[in-house]
This record gives structure tokens, sequence and C-alpha cells, in this order.
């Protein structure tokens, strides 16, 4: 029965787990807010249909991204939802909230707070770090897209 245990351990697929990453709230000049999602799993995941809110509650906003149908992020991969150029939201404040499809909540942020107007993010690092702690969030300079690193 033991080494039946270990084939299966050995041979089932790992679950990936897909969590915010970085979080550009208050971009340079006319730039959009985005919200970077990593896969730190080693499989890939489907999070077709899967919504990134943006909930700031000085004064009540909400921004909600949609990914699309079909959008896979890879083992190690990210995944750069994109905010609406016409958002009225100019406090740089507000929780990230990542949605799967059915509107269970994957992952979310505490309360960010950016008025820098520079290329100046929070991000996870290292990139996919889930602790549930404030203390997994490093203010410094974005690093949309690709892995992230405090000395940048």
């Amino acid at each position: 029965m033991t080494s039946l245990l270990a084939v299966l351990a050995i041979s089932s697929p790992g679950l990936g787990a897909v969590v915010i990453n970085e979080v550009e709230l208050d971009p340079s000049g006319d730039g959009n807010e985005w919200v970077e999602l990593y896969n730190n799993g080693g499989e890939e995941v489907s999070i077709s249909r899967w919504t990134v809110w943006i909930v700031d509650c000085d004064p009540t906003w909400t921004g909600i991204m949609k990914i699309p149908q079909d959008t896979v992020v890879p083992p190690g991969g990210f995944y750069v939802a994109e905010g609406d150029r016409g958002w009225i939201h100019n406090t740089g404040r507000g929780t990230v909230i990542l949605k799967r499809e059915d509107g269970s909540e994957a992952d979310k942020t505490p309360l960010l707070s950016d008025q820098s107007d520079n290329f100046f993010t929070y991000f996870r690092h290292p990139n996919g770090f889930d602790a549930d702690q404030r203390s997994d969030w490093i203010f410094g300079k974005g690093t949309k897209n690709v892995p992230n690193s405090p000395n940048s």
C-alpha cells in the first residue's frame, strides 16, 4: 500500500496557484493601472473569465478588469491585467482582489497606497510568495511581466 501511495504522489499533477504578484496603482503620466498575476505552481492554470478588482473605499470606487476566455498561465508565468484609461480614480489606493469565474476569491492584497506618480509598484519577492502578510509586499521599481527584484 505504501508503494502505491508513493507512485500516486509522484504521478499526480501539481496544482498551480495563481496569485496577485505586482500592482501599479499610480502610474506615471496618463498611464493606466495594472495588476500582474503569477502562477507559483507546477502546472498551467486556466484563468479564463476570472476578474481582477481594485477596490478603494475613499471614496467608494471599484475598477474591474475582465480576463478573456482561453487565458492560461504556465508554471512560473505571468499575466498582466490592464485597467481602463477612462477610470476616474486618482487616489493611488486600493485593495486588489483576484476572483475566479465563479466569483470566489483566489487572492487579495492588503490596502496598498501609492501616490508616487512614477514607475514604482507594490510587488511580491520572491515572485508569488504568499504568506497572507503585509510583509509579503515591497514597494520598489516596477518589473511588469518579468521577475520581481528588490534591487531593480
